[in-house]
């Protein structure tokens, strides 16, 4: 397997690039949250052990890194979104639902000083995002996703394909990917 984004299926574009977090990213996406929001060390523990368990890709869901630069593999890129995933069973889909209730950005804070609006870039990666996840969740058998009221509140537009479901929730449907075999 390339370590190489461009070789990647989740492409980077010149502006931000999308992947899965790893193991790996641990410490990174700690010290970034520590950054953006500071915590006692108790409460930082239990963030921490949270952040390893979607982390891992267990089974219990997933975060998806948004980030600048030309790669992140050799440490020349900084994050600047994280989109926390948790995977839960929904009796209103029916089965498995990929549900973010939280969206951490640094344009959400006004800290990327370029001179864009700071809702423009935040809404950028979190459609990008939102299509990171759609494909991962159709590769892993997941038909719906679920965003909670205040991810897009923050971003103030809806991405594409969501609409607001009768429990408040945003709601967008997936065909899953066929499968291919030999």
């Amino acid at each position: 397997m390339s370590t190489d984004p461009s070789h990647s299926p989740i492409s980077p574009t010149a502006q931000h690039w999308v992947r899965p977090g790893l193991t790996t990213d641990a410490p990174l996406l700690d010290a970034w949250l520590m950054t953006l929001a500071p915590l006692p060390v108790p409460e930082a523990r239990a963030r921490r052990v949270a952040l390893e368990a979607l982390l891992a890709q267990g089974g219990h869901g997933l975060c998806l890194m948004v980030g600048e630069g030309k790669s992140d593999v050799d440490g020349t890129t900084s994050v600047r979104a994280l989109l926390p995933v948790s995977l839960v069973h929904s009796l209103s889909t029916g089965g498995r639902a990929a549900f973010a209730s939280e969206w951490w950005t640094t344009a959400a804070l006004g800290t990327e000083g370029n001179g864009d609006k700071k809702g423009d870039k935040a809404s950028d990666w979190l459609l990008a995002s939102c299509d990171v996840l759609a494909d991962w969740c159709r590769a892993h058998g997941i038909r719906h996703v679920l965003l909670a009221p205040g991810v897009v509140a923050d971003v103030g537009t809806v991405p594409p394909g969501f609409v607001a479901g009768p429990d408040g929730l945003w709601h967008r449907s997936l065909v899953p990917a066929p499968k291919i075999l030999g």
